[in-house]
């Protein structure tokens, strides 16, 4: 659900202001109305330092992820000194990863003539000896250039092959001898084997500085982390100067934003001990309220789902309670196979009381127990264990659970049923948001397309049992269209004539009927999903059966081999899928007919930050 919220207008003297917006933060409570969008030259500086102190953090926590590191603390105290080490230390390592980069271009360049003195080249040079390193295609090297020039080949690399001639011509400089094709090359004026070395030297620094990273990562965290707080406190406190509004003169200072009712009492008693002047009261219908989610331990574990579209605003309902349930069922229903539920349920509770510590994380741990439950159920309803058709196993104590297993062929009328309750649900909830947002008067359609599709699968229902013989059968038909009838077509809105909601209501049966019809053939896709991830796990059972070696050694361990390969790529994919398809049908077909708008802002208050 959503928490309501009260609007606090703030009138305190210009004085005692400093310390007001002090005593607010450490109550922690308002989330201060936005009035002024365009952040100040300050904010913009402190807000580029967290977001580079927050990146700076996850990049050093990732060096030291699954690495033990050895060595002492280094003697940084402040997180602004670690912060500025850490550049540093980051500056350095981008000059030296340059030289090696710098010096490996070198290298390559020296690779095919090999590793040769530099010093003895200049040598034979200043005695009269010039050396010029060519280079020209293989095939268009010519075997009669070595008759007539000092030639050797050095090597062919590829297309090209590389080779020096000695030129001790007087007039070598103004009038080079030319050879067709071929390319003269400036080489560097160091060996490749100095060049390796001071390759070699720069790693060793380069090894340092990462040593020092590790440390840094392994033991200063805490102080990055709390500088982090201490600049994101600053950026709100200068928000809340920002928005501060002055008056009278400058001498009175105006703030105001929005508190959660269960957090009013701490704040008014506050409030009236210091003397402080303010006004509260409920929000207007043209206001953007922030939005508070509080739901029980359950639907909670689904509000990261909810999140990936984007929260719901102040003036309708919250829909985690309520596609909790069908979000669960859905899971069990896409992957349906008890042995994978079982394996979920045991890999989250280890990873959740043995290796995870966060709590955000220990909440997805326990969704996914949820989500391994709800498909152990379903796969002990159909009849599914690891791939294995237990229908169809000839297992003595299985035969009198037998009776209350499914058959497949039943599962897809069960993934229609499902969508057609849920889309129902929704429908239901749309009226009671359009309720809420605005007047049940404009819920009129709504609740004629319910009795439509209600009142007409009861009829028929009824009348197929027997309960209803043709004559009554017709009379609750036409009376169910007719009632139905005038709420869409003529009661639509209001504000409307009649004239125009009939024609306004004739658009929307149409809509209506090939969206409803789209929506429930949407929810095939469960059955297509549990049939296909039971397919799969048949098949590599098969596949581990066929394959084994007729070995007594072998045998055993290549079944098992491709058992565990094929049931670990069987739950990923089949997982993945049951986790993204239910999120596309609760984002789509259920969202869309609650009638959900969203666009709410997550509620943040102006308060002081602790290091998590």
């Amino acid at each position: 659900m959503i928490v309501p919220m009260l609007k606090y207008s703030f009138l305190v003297y210009h004085a005692e202001y400093k310390s007001f917006l002090k005593d607010l933060k450490h109550l922690g409570v308002l989330h201060i109305e936005t009035k002024r969008k365009e952040p100040t030259s300050k904010m913009q500086e402190l807000f580029r330092s967290h977001t580079d102190l927050t990146r700076t953090i996850g990049q050093m926590r990732d060096r030291v992820k699954d690495k033990n590191v050895e060595g002492d603390k280094p003697a940084l105290k402040s997180g602004d000194e670690v912060l500025n080490r850490i550049r540093e230390v980051e500056g350095k390592l981008e000059q030296l990863n340059q030289q090696v980069g710098h010096l490996e271009k070198e290298a390559q360049q020296l690779m095919p003539w090999g590793d040769f003195s530099i010093d003895r080249v200049q040598e034979l040079e200043n005695s009269g000896v010039y050396f010029r390193f060519l280079v020209c295609r293989t095939k268009q090297y010519k075997p009669a250039w070595e008759d007539d020039f000092f030639i050797q080949v050095i090597s062919d690399q590829g297309d090209y092959r590389y080779f020096l001639m000695i030129d001790k011509s007087e007039d070598r400089t103004e009038n080079p001898i030319e050879l067709p094709g071929a390319e003269e090359l400036q080489l560097p004026d160091k060996s490749l084997g100095a060049i390796r070395k001071e390759q070699e030297e720069i790693k060793k620094e380069i090894a340092i500085f990462n040593s020092e990273l590790d440390l840094i990562a392994a033991h200063c965290m805490d102080a990055l982390e709390a500088h982090s707080v201490v600049v994101k406190g600053e950026l709100d406190e200068s928000n809340a100067w920002h928005q501060t509004e002055k008056e009278v003169e400058d001498q009175v200072m105006l703030i105001e934003g929005w508190v959660p009712k269960p957090k009013v009492d701490e704040l008014n008693s506050y409030l009236d001990k210091n003397n402080i002047l303010y006004v509260a009261k409920n929000s207007r219908d043209d206001e953007k309220v922030p939005v508070l989610l509080k739901n029980n331990r359950f639907a909670r574990l689904f509000e990261p789902i909810g999140n990936m579209y984007e929260l719901p605003n102040s003036k309708e309902l919250d829909l985690v309670p309520f596609f909790a349930p069908f979000y669960m069922l859905f899971f069990g229903f896409a992957l349906g196979d008890a042995g994978y539920g079982l394996l979920i349920i045991a890999i989250a509770f280890w990873l959740k009381y043995a290796k995870v510590k966060d709590v955000k994380f220990r909440r997805i741990l326990t969704l996914a127990q949820w989500l391994g439950l709800s498909t152990v159920v379903f796969g002990v309803f159909t009849g599914t264990f690891l791939g294995i058709n237990l229908m169809e196993a000839e297992v003595a104590w299985l035969e009198r659970f037998k009776e209350y297993m499914i058959d497949p062929s039943y599962m897809f009328y069960l993934a229609l049923s499902l969508g057609v309750i849920q889309i129902l649900f929704a429908m239901v909830l749309k009226i009671i948001n359009i309720s809420i947002a605005r007047s049940f008067r404009y819920a009129y359609s709504t609740v004629g397309w319910l009795i439509l599709l209600i009142g007409s699968g009861v009829t028929y229902v009824l009348k197929i049992t027997g309960a209803f013989d043709e004559t009554v059968a017709s009379y609750s038909q036409n009376g169910v269209l007719i009632g139905s009838g005038a709420l869409i077509l003529l009661f639509s809105n209001p504000k409307r004539n009649i004239l125009m909601n009939f024609l306004a209501g004739l658009w929307d049966v149409y809509g209506m009927l090939t969206g409803l019809v789209g929506d429930v053939l949407s929810y095939i896709r469960l059955f297509a999903l549990g049939i296909s991830s039971a397919i799969l796990g048949f098949v590599f059972n098969q596949l581990a059966f066929s394959l084994k070696p007729d070995n007594i050694i072998l045998g055993p361990l290549v079944m098992v081999l491709v058992l565990v390969i094929g049931h670990s790529m069987t739950i990923f994919m089949a997982g993945l899928g049951a986790f993204v398809h239910p999120i596309r049908l609760t984002f789509v077909e259920f969202y869309k007919n609650a009638g959900f708008t969203g666009g709410g802002k997550a509620y943040a208050p102006f308060a002081e930050k602790s290091v998590e």
